[in-house]
This record gives C-alpha cells, structure tokens and sequence, in this order.
C-alpha cells in the first residue's frame, strides 16, 4: 500500500525600498525570487506564486504586500516564503500580527537565510519593551502630576531661587539675591530699553551677572528666563508634554514661589517681547533709527515701511541727507506694490504724532475708535467667517490621517509630515482668529481704551522729544499696534488693547 504526500503550496515575497535600490542587504529582487525557488525546491514546495514591492518597509499598504497576505488568507498557499523577515516590513508590532493571523489561517512564514523563530522572539521582545515603556511612563506621568497637585516641585530650583530643606524635611525655596537681581536687570533691559535675547545676555554678561552654566548667558537662556511663569509666583507643571508623554493635563499653582516681578511688570515684559516677534525679523526694527519702523504699514499693500536714507551734494560742497520711509514691497518692484512714493521721515513721523494727539481726549478717543470700527466690521467679520472655515478644513484633515494612522496605512513619521504644514498654518490662523474676534467684539475694549488711552498717550508725547529713538519706540509700539499710511496722505492708526 502506498501512501500519497500532498505537495505544500508556497508563495514567496520580495521587497526593495526603491528602484534604484538592490535593497538594505544588496539584495534585487531577482536574486530575492531566486533564492526563494531554490528553496522551495530543495524543501519540496510547490512555488505557486510571486508578490513583489519596490516600496519602503515602513509602510503598510504596500500593495503586493496586501495582494501576498489577502492570497495566503484565501486558502490559495500552505507557505510563505520571503528570504528575510524584514522584507514583511519595519514595524514589529505589524510583522507579528500579520505573521500570527496567517499562522493562525494555518499557513507557515518561513525564511530562507536566517533563523526565523528566532527573529520573532527578538520581535516580541522589542514589542513588549516599547509596550512596557509606555506603561511606565504613564505611570510616572500619573505619579508626578499628582505629586504636583500636591504642591511638590520636581527638579531643581528655577533661577531666581535656591532650594531651602527645613527641619521638618519639606522643601521651600527662597529667593536668590544675586539671580533676582539679574531678571530685574532683564526686564528693565527688555521694557525700557527695548533690547532682545542676545543684546540682553550681552549685556549681562558684560556686567557680571551670574549665570547658572559654564557657558555663561546666550539668547536662549535669556528667552526661558523671562518666559518662565516662576517670575509671578506660579508652578506650572505639564505644560509641555513630551514624545510618549501622554500627561497633557497642566497643573497650575499660584503663589507657589515668592514672586520676583509684579504683575504689571510681566505683563510688560510678555508684551514687548510679543511685539518683538511680530515685527520684523530678529529686532531689526528695533534697531532701526527709523521711530516708525514696525509700525508704519503702507495701507495699500500691507507691507512694512522701512527707512531709507539718501545722500546729496550741495553746490557750496555740503552733504544733504534725505531720510524717508518706503514700502518694503514698492521698493522691490512695482508688480508687488504701485506705491513707490518716498515718505518724508521727518514729516511723517510729525504728522502721525499729531494724528495722535488727537486721542488725548476721552469724548474725541469714543468718537474716534467708533468711527474705525464701523469701517472695519465688516471686512472683519468675513474674514473672520473664512478663517473659521479653514481650520475646520484643517481638523478635518487632521483626523482623516489620524485614522489612517490608527488603521495602520500611515506610520507616525509618515503623519508626522502630513500634518506638519498644517500645524504652522494653525497656528497661525488661530493667532488672527483670536485677533479677528477680539476686533469683532470690540464693545468692552473701546470703553477700556476710552479710559487708558489718553493717558498712554499723554505719557508718551510728553516724553518722546526727550527720549532715544529706541526708547521712544517701545512706548509708541505699546500703544499703536499699526500706522496704516496710503499715498494720498490718509492716516488709520490701529490700537493695542488696553
């Protein structure tokens, strides 16, 4: 009696990253078929099919991939072969749920050149420390916002302060006299002085304030500084989170260490820094001689006008210099902006402080402010309609590969590049959708500017003849947010909220 052995089935798979590629391990996909025929002869399976892909491994939805596994599920193979694991691709968690529900269909994996039971327990192991990894740092996450709850401060003492132990063993912190000393020679060079990071850590430097590294004061050090809320008393604790942090709760606690700087005078220091970055790039308007630069806008393109000197001969041999202002864009190229005039510095910069003075009465300030926005609402409220409408387009996006993510198709470097443009155009549009609403509702803010702003003007024009240019320039741009100039000689002046 003869007993009859039925020939097993076997499909094998191949993959290069690219065209040009033979492939991580010099492999081309011929020499890949190649290799998996010989193997299916010398294991007596039956080669019965060829899936290929030129595609990254990173990704999940390669389409001879897909074909390979929907082929072997169908019941039309015994066996994959491919002639390493990795070929199935680069993620573990994909390659061992792909490899277990074929198992599980009853259809071995097999590999010709390395030792395949092997290779999966290495997988399992990198899986399950990844898993592991994010459990733990669940648990801490969990562990230290509760402790912050608490009122317990991780870390080392922020600059300003020096960690005191009690004899009870809790832990307070007191001020340090020489690091207090140097914020407030920070916030006194940034509010009335005008100065950014850089200037800032140089002139510290210069003066021998303490700096905490060995590498004494940069721009950067400068910048956490002043940004941290540390300066008003308050713990903050979460704010950032982290790659594999899932610990987006912040816990805010007021009053937690002894304030270094009032509230008005952070608030002036968050606000000359804001108006830092939203002029031109790296402070160059505020070291421009030019009163108006970053503030003066050409009110037909919306562009910045720079300053622009120019020098001419006298016929007596004397040197005549003509300052002006211009827009940045007329000055590059009629095709970006018609207006090429020249505006004269010193009249201009005259004829907007004049325009100023006009809001130094209450009565003229209500007047005034509600004939501007009766011209503004309406461009206001449609732009404000279409940039509502973009970010819902945005979300939507967003969530459309956030699922392609969580099915599989996407891998998180390949979302994190899909939404990496999109995160800047966000934040940009809910930066002016705060600015489109907070001008829509504009009812409290008149009546806010109605009381303040007389007197911010006063102060100011009081002062400006006897100020630098750079000093008068920090008061001018707390109180105008832009002087819109058109060719015609109109001015519109655009206020910054009380």
């Amino acid at each position: 009696m003869t007993t009859a052995t039925a020939t097993r089935r076997a499909i094998g798979y191949c993959r290069v990253s690219t065209a040009e590629q033979a492939g991580e391990r010099h492999s081309s996909l011929p020499e890949q078929d190649q290799r998996i025929q010989a193997y299916c002869t010398d294991h007596g399976f039956a080669h019965v099919g060829a899936f290929t892909d030129v595609a990254s491994g990173r990704r999940d939805d390669r389409a001879g991939y897909n074909r390979m596994v929907k082929h072997a599920l169908d019941g039309h193979a015994d066996v994959v072969v491919v002639r390493w694991l990795d070929r199935f691709g680069r993620n573990p968690r994909e390659i061992l749920r792909r490899v277990w529900q074929l198992q599980e269909a009853g259809v071995e994996v097999v590999a010709t050149d390395e030792d395949l039971q092997q290779e999966i327990v290495l997988l399992v192991k990198a899986w399950s420390a990844g898993q592991e990894s994010r459990r733990n740092a669940e648990r801490v996450m969990t562990t230290m916002l509760a402790a912050a709850k608490k009122g317990v401060h991780f870390g080392r003492a922020p600059y300003g302060f020096k960690r005191v132990v009690l004899p009870t063993g809790m832990v307070t912190f007191d001020h340090d006299p020489e690091e207090v000393a140097a914020i407030r020679e920070m916030a006194r060079l940034v509010t009335q002085e005008n100065l950014g990071y850089k200037a800032v850590a140089d002139r510290l430097s210069a003066s021998g304030f303490p700096a905490r590294s060995r590498r004494g004061w940069a721009s950067e050090v400068v910048r956490k500084v002043l940004s941290s809320p540390t300066l008003v008393g308050r713990m903050v604790y979460g704010q950032v989170p982290k790659k594999g942090n899932i610990g987006s709760e912040v816990v805010t606690i007021e009053g937690y260490f002894e304030a270094v700087l009032t509230p008005a005078e952070w608030d002036a220091v968050q606000q000359r820094l804001a108006i830092r970055r939203e002029t031109t790039p790296r402070g160059r308007a505020a070291l421009s001689p030019y009163l108006l630069s970053g503030i003066a806008q050409c009110g037909h393109c919306g562009a910045g006008l720079i300053g622009s000197m120019s020098s001419r001969k006298n016929r007596d041999g004397t040197v005549y210099h003509h300052c002006a202002y211009i827009c940045a864009n007329g000055r590059r190229g009629r095709a970006l902006c018609s207006d090429v005039k020249y505006h004269s510095a010193a009249k201009l910069e005259r004829v907007i402080l004049q325009h100023l003075a006009q809001y130094d009465d209450p009565e003229r300030v209500r007047e005034l402010l509600a004939e501007a926005e009766a011209s503004q609402a309406a461009s206001g409220v449609d732009e404000l309609q279409r940039v509502e409408q973009r970010l819902a387009a945005i979300d939507v996006d967003f969530h459309r590969n956030l699922d392609l993510l969580k099915r599989g198709i996407l891998d998180e470097e390949d979302f994190a590049r899909a939404n990496g443009d999109r995160k800047t155009e966000r934040k940009a549009l809910e930066t002016r959708l705060a600015e489109l609403r907070a001008q829509v509702n504009t009812g409290r803010a008149r009546e806010a500017a109605v009381t303040a702003l007389p007197a911010r003007v006063r102060g100011f024009l009081d002062d400006v003849e006897h100020l630098e240019v750079r000093k008068a320039k920090a008061l001018l741009q707390t109180i105008l947010q832009a002087a819109h100039v058109y060719r015609d000689g109109r001015i519109e002046l655009e206020f910054r909220a009380a």
